[in-house]
């Protein structure tokens, strides 16, 4: 005979994944905004410096700071660990080619928030 009762671990389970999945893809889209707003100062930068006269090669920095702020803007993020953030980070630093014109603390083995 069947059991009428239904199971909760797998369902609990199952939850939890997709939870921590979609707390991935909302980190994943905070720092892809993060880069992409350090990118365009960068590049204002660099035209103002040109129309200046100069030429100096600018790098911006994108730190994990930024993208728990964005997460916390955008998807209301607010315990987020700063450890997953800097790996979410490092993913999509790399993916998107962001050692071409960036920096980022992402890649510290122990990272100390800056004492801003």
């Amino acid at each position: 005979m069947r059991s009428l009762v239904r199971r909760r671990g797998r369902t609990t389970r199952e939850l939890s994944a997709r939870r921590a999945r979609h707390l991935r893809a909302q980190l994943g889209v905070a720092a892809d905004i993060a880069i992409t707003v350090r990118r365009r100062e960068v590049v204002a930068r660099l035209r103002a410096d040109l129309r200046a006269g100069g030429e100096r090669v600018l790098r911006g920095r994108v730190t994990v700071d930024d993208v728990l702020e964005y997460a916390r803007r955008h998807f209301g993020l607010t315990a987020v660990p700063r450890e997953q953030a800097a790996s979410v980070l490092r993913s999509r630093y790399a993916l998107r080619v962001g050692n071409v014109d960036l920096d980022t603390d992402a890649y510290c083995a122990a990272y100390r928030p800056s004492a801003a």
